[in-house]
């Protein structure tokens, strides 16, 4: 048996471990030559211990792990991060807009003060999957057509194609036709994964951290006005292939007040680590001593995107304008980060499905001057690429 609780945590019988002694034990009472074989009562009862001590170990295993908030889940994991004040992000819903089409004055009800009731009711549509909408606001229409906001009966990401939500689910004498001409005006966002929860709280409690990389960077990354930041640290006695010299480190920053990065520098820097950059700021500390700190602004590139539409229908029809703009919206770069095809084909993706489908995006490039066209652009380290244009073909159009 190997189940110990120590300095080194716990660590308990495996399922073989437990079957092996009971086996031996067995053998010393009825003799070595006793059948215990999976096939015979004996052996299937023995399994039966076995797998019983495994469940049970098992259990105690997640209770143990549960006090760590980077090894427990579900809602366990809820009530170690509050202790941290910091809490699961919830799901959020699709609104789309619809054109309802009536022949005379109709009341509709709406969601109104209920929005957030997941259990209410409220005058509801369909789409061709299934996927079912609510009214959002009461509305008395009048004759003629009009284009009010529904949001998904599902929280989470509720994905539905133009002029597909054509079915009235709740029957209202009037009431013609109704129809999604346009994309939804929001997506909606599944609730917040473990994973991303353990990831925010970790960013989170590093902020109180003294002269520790990730403090300073999450303290950067929360102040007012501060879209990116990267931060990088050159521990060793020559300059690295960055050029930043030795014990030295280089604070990119993108927005905030040069006031308040200053501050966060002086508060967070190890002592003796020497600063790069361009950008200076002069603090006058508590003890009237001056300190300058020194950072950069990262340095923006241009990233071109350009794809094939591949109709899966003869009549298809795409709104060219509308997927450019899904596109330019959505695609954000971090400092440091590379712009790859892989992703940008689905984001392209992404963008024909929420304009009405019917195609798929093929031989998709990206490129910094329009001319060079490839799958993968690798910036420096303190380069932004930003979105600047998307070139949009579509199969068998010249």
């Amino acid at each position: 048996m190997t189940d110990v609780l120590d300095d080194n945590g716990l660590q308990v019988s495996t399922s073989e471990e437990l079957l092996d002694q009971l086996v031996s034990d067995f053998q010393a009472i009825y003799g070595t030559d006793v059948n215990l074989d999976q096939s015979t009562p004996d052996g299937q009862l023995l399994n039966i211990f076995a797998q019983a001590g495994t469940d049970i170990r098992e259990l105690l295993t997640q209770i143990y792990n549960s006090f760590d908030p980077d090894n427990c889940s579900g809602r366990i994991l809820d009530a170690r991060c509050a202790i941290n004040n910091v809490f699961r992000k919830g799901a959020t819903w699709t609104e789309v807009p619809i054109d309802i089409t009536v022949d005379r004055t109709v009341t509709l009800q709406g969601l109104d003060d209920n929005f957030n009731d997941v259990n209410a009711t409220a005058y509801t549509v369909q789409d061709n999957v299934g996927n079912e909408f609510l009214l959002i606001s009461s509305q008395q229409l009048n004759t003629g057509t009009t284009r009010v906001l529904f949001r998904a009966k599902e929280l989470g990401n509720v994905q539905t194609s133009i002029n597909t939500i054509t079915t009235p689910v709740t029957i209202v004498l009037g009431v013609v036709s109704v129809n999604n001409p346009v994309a939804p005006t929001n997506i909606g966002e599944d609730e917040e994964s473990d994973y991303d929860l353990k990831i925010r709280r970790r960013r989170s409690v590093s902020i109180g951290s003294s002269g520790y990389l990730n403090g300073l960077l999450a303290t950067v990354l929360q102040l007012e006005g501060v879209t990116d930041a990267a931060l990088y640290e050159n521990y060793t006695n020559t300059t690295d292939v960055n050029g930043t010299p030795p014990h030295c480190m280089w604070l990119v920053v993108e927005g905030g007040t040069a006031s308040d990065i200053a501050d966060a520098i002086y508060r967070k820097k190890s002592y003796g680590c020497d600063m790069r950059g361009d950008i200076e700021h002069e603090i006058i500390t508590i003890s009237n001593q001056q300190f300058i700190a020194k950072w950069d602004e990262p340095t923006v590139l241009p990233v071109y995107i350009k794809f094939t539409i591949q109709p899966t229908r003869s009549d298809a029809q795409f709104n060219i304008s509308e997927i450019k703009d899904y596109i330019l919206s959505k695609e954000a770069y971090k400092i440091g980060e590379g712009a790859d095809s892989s992703t940008a084909t689905i984001l392209a993706q992404e963008a024909i499905d929420a304009n009405g489908g019917n195609g798929f995006a093929i031989n998709v490039l990206v490129s910094t001057d329009q001319s060079n066209w490839v799958e993968y652009i690798a910036p420096t380290v303190a380069t932004k690429l930003s979105p600047a244009d998307v070139d949009i073909t579509v199969e068998g159009e010249s």
